[in-house]
């Protein structure tokens, strides 16, 4: 086929994500077919040594930056792309983009790792448990909640923003395909009010893992351990199982309550390189997380190792785990236990869960397969 030049827009969070490694691996493997990649990429790291007055001017300008309007301009003058790529653009970049590119006839597609366009928070989530109240509603109802950050300034920029592309038809005129990552969050982003036209559905994907994969005796954990991630279901696990092992990689805001438990080790934040060496090495992969999530790559790296995974039976995690097959969905704190216990005990289960789960990844995500389907979205939206 003709090789693209492919402009990547992304705003990359305080603390790094999923999101970054979704949009290396594209990057890599469009250029490693010949294609161009030219990003366009603002990191809130900047954020953190900018003075109160000019935090207070971004947020000011969260509806469009004259910067970024000018920097994209003069961007897609010079190289031409044929078409765009969004992932995030919040907050730095703010949704201009869209615009731009629409004025110099880029067409654009738009990833939705999360639920930003119906949330204010990006999560449907809210106090510890799934919150649904603001969909298909404005979302400035989302201020007296204090959704965004605890805050109700925060929360009212946010909401703001959205309420605002909304009525001005961003959403719906400037961008020319939205990605899903699931049908499951599809539906909800429809439920949100969102154009069922414009959505399609196309997972994430990941090279595979090329090291020497062992089943270990340990179960692994990776994320941020706080409640929305499912800490307090550790918490429960950890109280009722004092024979497995459980080593826990991630940053923790209370890291000495791991200490009252001898089975668990708490190693903090470590580099991409250290995770995997503990991915190769695991028995399963634990994934209770208590939101929707998108595509958390946690499952995918899991299923490239030949891992299991036990997740909550929610969101994403539910169209991706399939039950006694590639690992155990669990809907309870007791039944989260069992599945732990069951699994340890059963090492032939743990194998046949680990062949079945590599090759759902070789079917869903793996490289060839993401590849395809990214130029295949590409195709379609240039032949439009």
């Amino acid at each position: 086929m003709e090789k693209l030049k492919i402009l990547q827009v992304h705003n990359i969070y305080q603390g790094k994500t999923g999101e970054e490694a979704v949009v290396d691996e594209e990057r890599k493997v469009l250029e490693e077919n010949g294609h161009k990649v030219i990003q366009y990429i603002k990191d809130n790291a900047s954020l953190k040594d900018d003075s109160k007055l000019k935090r207070l001017r971004m947020i000011c300008s969260l509806n469009a930056s004259k910067e970024v309007a000018k920097e994209l301009g003069e961007l897609l003058d010079r190289e031409r792309p044929d078409i765009c790529h969004v992932h995030n653009t919040f907050p730095i970049i703010t949704p201009i983009v869209y615009e731009v590119c629409k004025s110099k006839g880029v067409p654009v597609i738009q990833t939705l790792h999360n639920y930003k366009m119906i949330c204010t928070n990006s999560l449907l989530f809210r106090n510890g448990e799934v919150c649904e109240l603001c969909l298909n509603r404005s979302l400035y109802n989302s201020i007296k909640h204090k959704c965004y950050r605890d805050s109700y300034f925060a929360t009212a920029a946010q909401a703001h923003v959205i309420q605002t592309h909304r009525k001005r038809g961003t959403w719906e005129n400037s961008i020319d395909r939205y990605i899903c990552l699931t049908d499951f969050q599809k539906d909800k982003l429809i439920a949100g009010g969102m154009n069922p036209e414009k959505m399609m559905v196309k997972h994430n994907f990941l090279s595979e893992a090329d090291t020497n994969v062992q089943s270990g005796s340990f179960f692994l954990f990776v994320g941020r351990l706080n409640d929305s991630k499912g800490l307090q279901d550790l918490l429960y696990l950890f109280a009722h199982n004092n024979a497995s092992k459980f080593v826990l990689i991630g940053k923790s805001d209370n890291p000495e309550v791991f200490n009252e438990f001898d089975n668990v080790e708490h190693l903090g934040e470590q580099d991409r390189s250290i995770v995997l060496e503990y991915m190769r090495k695991c028995k399963v992969v634990l994934f209770p997380s208590m939101y929707y999530e998108g595509m958390p790559m946690v499952i995918l790296e899991a299923f490239s190792h030949k891992k299991p995974v036990i997740a909550r039976n929610t969101g994403a995690m539910s169209s991706m785990i399939k039950h006694e097959f590639n690992g155990f969905k669990y809907e309870d704190r007791a039944s989260f236990v069992s599945y732990v216990e069951l699994i340890d005990s059963n090492e032939s289960l743990v194998q046949r869960l680990g062949d079945n789960a590599f090759n759902d990844y070789k079917a869903k995500y793996s490289r060839e397969i993401g590849y395809k389907n990214l130029i295949d979205t590409y195709t379609t939206v240039l032949n439009e």
